[in-house]
């Protein structure tokens, strides 16, 4: 099976929601350069999204680890050694660079992310100048498009992510100069300012968080299922406005935020839900197929808590193995095509041995179809959150909160949906 098939498998089962923006890349050769926000979840996510076979330029380290390598082989990994893990030699990187070429030469296409590390800070982290030189020493023409990968909750499961790809890089006038130090310089330089438009990745950190939470207030549907496009282009448009003020009314706005962040959390809401009418003719169409949800749900839900002990398992690994944001979601993916299967055969075991070969088949079906009914689980968990906002919706403190997002759309009208 190709990578691209089995990333489109792995995340329709780990996303809830799989979203691409941005302009279609032109034919031929194509250096895809990607921002890493999320260990592992980004090469899967980009290549269930780009609509090309590419292969993948990735850490020789990462052969190492022996389950990776049957995903390695089929998304067509190209191994780099690069100097942070030692062993890494001028004939090593040539030799990196030589595939990449051959791809290239081929008319194929390669991603690749040129931070060189997977982080959870702020801003981008220096990139790396390989994806300059690679095109700069090019065999063929090829074109340099950036892509943002933004993520709903990058942590958890079933959460939404965005791949934005942008105008391919302009570096035509660069083409005929050579790999000269600063050539290859002013190319990275132009690969940054492309990629940090794209993403939710600024040096203005303070003003980066209040941007990304006013953005969020605003949003119109929950993390799992919110218009991410919207929202980078939110954040982008208030980090100017943000910047520009002083530091008492930053103070001040990011104590209004904390407050109505508090808020939402003591009431159990999302910000979208407050406010909303729960119209009579809008219930009415909902209910039929919340009992319908409802109702498919409580059958699922006895399959799917089969599985919950190695469920809670790779959820208390993941947090004890790393505090880094970006390693968590890797950790909880691999832990669990690891360990429910091995679950899965522990209780074939113990079912067959109490009723025999029969029932040594529930547990693999019972995985079989909680996995085909995950997203009925989702709609139910949205249609008890709906009734928690129906019963919260006269709280006394939602007009005080109105009156307050009124106040902010006015103070920024880029938080205005466009």
């Amino acid at each position: 099976m190709s990578g691209s098939r089995i990333a489109g498998l792995l995340g329709r089962l780990w996303f809830r929601a799989l979203e691409r923006e941005g302009p279609v890349p032109p034919p031929g050769p194509c250096l895809f350069l990607l921002n890493h926000p999320n260990g592992l979840l980004d090469p899967l996510a980009a290549a269930a999204l780009l609509d090309r076979r590419a292969g993948w330029v990735a850490k020789a380290t990462l052969w190492k680890i022996l389950p990776l390598r049957p995903f390695l082989a089929a998304f067509r990994a190209i191994p780099f050694t690069r100097p942070k893990d030692g062993g890494a030699t001028r004939e090593s990187i040539l030799q990196g660079f030589r595939q990449v070429h051959e791809v290239l030469g081929q008319g194929g296409s390669v991603a690749l992310f040129p931070e060189g590390v997977s982080h959870s800070g702020a801003d981008l982290a220096p990139l790396k100048t390989g994806a300059a030189r690679m095109a700069l020493t090019s065999p063929v023409p090829v074109t340099l498009v950036p892509a943002g990968l933004i993520y709903g909750d990058r942590a958890s499961f079933r959460h939404s992510v965005l791949l934005r790809l942008g105008e391919p890089v302009a570096w035509a006038d660069l083409a005929e100069q050579g790999a000269a130090p600063a050539v290859v310089a002013e190319l990275t330089a132009r690969i940054r300012r492309a990629l940090q438009a794209l993403s939710l990745h600024d040096p203005e950190v303070r003003c980066l968080a209040l941007a990304q939470d006013l953005a969020w207030l605003l949003a119109e549907a929950p993390g799992s299922r919110v218009d991410l496009e919207a929202l980078r282009r939110r954040v982008r448009a208030l980090l100017p406005a943000l910047a520009a003020l002083d530091g008492a009314d930053l103070d001040a706005l990011e104590a209004r935020v904390r407050s109505v962040q508090a808020w939402l959390a003591e009431k159990g809401l999302r910000p979208d839900q407050v406010g909303h009418p729960y119209a009579g003719e809008e219930i009415r169409r909902w209910l039929p197929g919340a009992a319908l949800r409802l109702g498919a749900s409580l059958l699922l839900l006895p399959l799917s808590l089969l599985y919950w002990p190695s469920y809670a398992l790779v959820g208390w690994l993941a947090g004890r193995f790393t505090e880094e944001g970006d390693q968590v979601a890797t950790l909880k993916l691999l832990g669990g095509l690891l360990l429910h299967p091995l679950w899965a055969g522990l209780l074939m075991v113990l079912a067959s041995w109490r009723w025999g070969w029969p029932g040594a088949l529930v547990p693999p079906v019972a995985l079989l179809v909680a996995t085909l009914g995950r997203p009925v689980l989702d709609q139910a968990q949205d249609d008890f959150q709906a009734v928690r906002g129906f019963l919260r919706r006269r709280d006394p403190a939602v007009p005080a909160l109105l009156e307050a997002r009124r106040q902010l759309l006015e103070a920024f009208p880029q938080l205005q949906r466009s």
